[in-house]
Formats: structure tokens, sequence, C-alpha cells
């Protein structure tokens, strides 16, 4: 135990890829980051596991140093209506991963920088006068000057101190990942190792079809609507008439799981309070469109981390002292406040639709817009 009966400097809830990265990026300068996390890892996490590679300059990662499955996307293939269109790119602007392989290595990786893990739920968390403390299920406590909250929209600092706008919304997602065999895989799809996009008829979400190595990807996820259950079926409905899914396929496919997470909207959430600091989706950071969460994850981890150095070095930990990383969080992702200018507000809906169809149908404004914009894909790598 270290001084003061603290048990460590700082204190990571979550060992995904934003605790990890805050817990190796403080522990290979020296400070004292314990983890902990109820899941034994290498753990099942739903995701469609797709980041770009800002992702890994981020986590100073090299694509070919990293030993599991990375698949390289030089092309995407987005459905708009009936209709596939494809943008191809001269080198890779995308990788797949397995969230399983990919959390597992990053948490290893803290772990060898000198961070320690604790297999441990966590049941109660307060942020005293002189500690952040936290109760497990089995009753241990922990305490330390600062607590970086990186366990996602449930995560126990972002449910039980901080407050909710009642009109925030959340992405509802429905997805599935089961290791099917490469050979299997291309039998079923002209489009192997291209992520295909499925365009939400009321342009309210998107659904994806997504294979990598071995491994099929199969998810939807809507904005702010509860009937995804509805959309889900009319979705594999498609897949079948598409024949990317047969029912022999189909019936190993491992049970489709939902989650909810909060995006970076004109509704901000709280991502710091006295000795806290959140990340990634607890703090309510997944991009708005793409649903995207691995990328802000990791860098506001990045940021936390040089937050929370700081915050040791001078000894204070209240709010008013870690003000630095909300202006950070700002600097990067832009204010939350609603636009002065919302077209959305009155020009028709069924308008609003037919400009979302010219925008994806165009080559030109799909490149620069939906993949540019959306998921971040360098226009410049596209081929003419």
């Amino acid at each position: 135990m270290s001084e003061k009966g603290f048990d460590a400097e700082v204190l990571v809830i979550g060992g995904g890829p934003g605790g990890s990265t805050a817990a190796w990026d403080l522990a290979r300068q020296g400070v004292d980051v314990l983890v902990l996390d109820g899941a034994e890892f290498p753990r099942v996490k739903l995701c469609a596991g797709w980041i770009t590679p800002q992702i890994l300059d981020a986590l100073e990662l090299d694509p070919e140093a990293y030993p599991h499955t990375i698949s390289p996307f030089s092309s995407a293939v987005l459905w708009v209506g009936d209709t596939p269109y494809r943008t191809d790119y001269r080198r890779p602007v995308s990788y797949g991963i397995i969230r399983a392989e990919f959390d597992h290595y990053l948490l290893e990786r803290a772990r060898e920088a000198g961070a320690r893990f604790a297999n441990e739920t966590i049941r109660t968390v307060e942020a005293g006068p002189e500690a952040f403390e936290v109760t497990t299920r089995d009753g241990s406590t922990y305490r330390a000057p600062l607590a970086i909250g990186a366990g996602g929209s449930k995560d126990p600092i972002r449910r039980q101190l901080t407050t909710h706008a009642p009109e925030e919304r959340m992405v509802v997602t429905l997805e599935s990942e089961t290791r099917v065999g490469a050979e299997r895989i291309q039998a079923h799809t002209p489009y192997f190792e291209v992520p295909e996009l499925f365009l939400e008829p009321d342009f309210n979400g998107y659904a994806w079809y997504f294979t990598k190595g071995d491994f099929l990807n199969i998810g939807i996820g809507r904005l702010g609507d509860p009937r995804i259950r509805d959309a889900h079926p009319r979705f594999l409905e498609k897949l079948r008439d598409l024949g990317r899914l047969t029912p022999e396929l189909e019936a190993d496919l491992t049970k489709f799981r939902g989650h909810p997470y909060k995006i970076y909207d004109s509704v901000p959430n709280q991502a710091h309070g006295d000795r806290f600091l959140l990340v990634g989706d607890a703090a309510g950071l997944a991009r708005h469109y793409s649903g995207e969460g691995i990328r802000p994850a990791v860098e506001s981890a990045r940021d936390a981390a040089a937050v929370a150095r700081s915050a040791l070095e001078r000894g204070r930990f209240a709010a008013k002292d870690l003000e630095d990383y909300p202006q950070r969080l700002t600097e990067r992702y832009g204010p939350q406040k609603a636009p002065r200018f919302d077209p959305t507000r009155w020009i028709p809906h069924s308008w609003q639709g037919r400009i979302v169809e010219g925008i994806c149908r165009s080559d030109r404004l799909r490149r620069d817009w939906v993949f540019g914009r959306v998921f971040l894909f360098d226009p410049e790598a596209a081929v003419s």
C-alpha cells in the first residue's frame, strides 16, 4: 500500500481500450496504476471492431507488429436501398480487429509497462475529501488520490457521481461476431474483407456486414430508437435475399446482443469531477453519425493520463483543478452545443432523405462526406 494508505496513485475502472491506454500511458511514466475490471481477459466484447490509422497512431501501434487479427481495408461499400456503391483507396484507410484479442493485447501491454490489474466488480464509488474510494462486490475497498472511469456507458462513476440531461439520446445496437472461417465467408459475399454498410431506410442509423479473416461481424445501430428490434429482422431478411446469410450459416452465428451508449452531440455529458476523470463511452464521446467509440476512448485516455500526471505533481484533485481535461476534449471534438443553423428544423424529412441519398450516390460526395467526414477515411487516398 502506498503513501497515506492509498492502494495506488490512480485507480482505473475498466480494462477496455480506454482504461488500458490510460494505464499504459501512466505506468510507463512511473505512475502507480491499478486497473479494476469485473471481467476476466480475454473477454468477448461486442463491437464492429473497425479502427482507423489515427487510432493506431494514438496507441503508438504499428499494424505490422500487432500479433493478432488485423484486416486492412482499402475499400468500402455503401448500400443505398438495393444499390451498392463502392469506394476504393490506394492504401489501407481502416482495419478490422477482434475486440477480444485487441482489448487483451492492450491490457497486457499496460501490465508490461507496470500497471497492476485486479479482477474486481465495482459496487460503489465515492469521491471523498481525502481519497477516491471504491468498494467491490466482495466487500474489498481500494483508495487512490484520483480515479479514471473507463467502464463504458455503465461505468459506476458515470452512474453514481454524474447527472444526465433528460434530452440525451443513446445509440442502440444489436451485434453478433462469429468465427466461421475465411473460405466459408468468401462463399457468401463478393466483398470479402471489404466493409459493407447498409443505410437504414429512414437514415436514422446503419447496419453492417464485416468480414475480418475468419470472423464475420453483423450488426445494426440506430440513434435514440428503441424499435431496433423491429429493424433488426428486416436487415437480416435483406442479408438472406443477398445470399449473405444461409440457414446453415445463420444457425452458427453467436447470439445477437445489444448495448446503448451516448454520442458526442449538443447534449453534454459530465466528463470530470472531484477526484475523477471519465474517458470514452463513460464520458459520452462516441462520434456522431458513425457511432465509433474506440478512437475517442483512446484519445481521451491519453488526455486523461496527461491531466492525471499534472494533478499528481501538484497534489490537487478537485474538479476545478482538473478543468484542463474538459478543455482538451472541447479542443479535440468541438463544443457541445446546438448549431446556429440547423437545416433539419425546416427542411421536410422527405427532402432530407433525398439529399442524403444524393450525397451517398455521388462518388465524390460519398468519398469526402460519408467516408471522409463521418468515418474519417483519408479522401486523398481514394482512387480517382
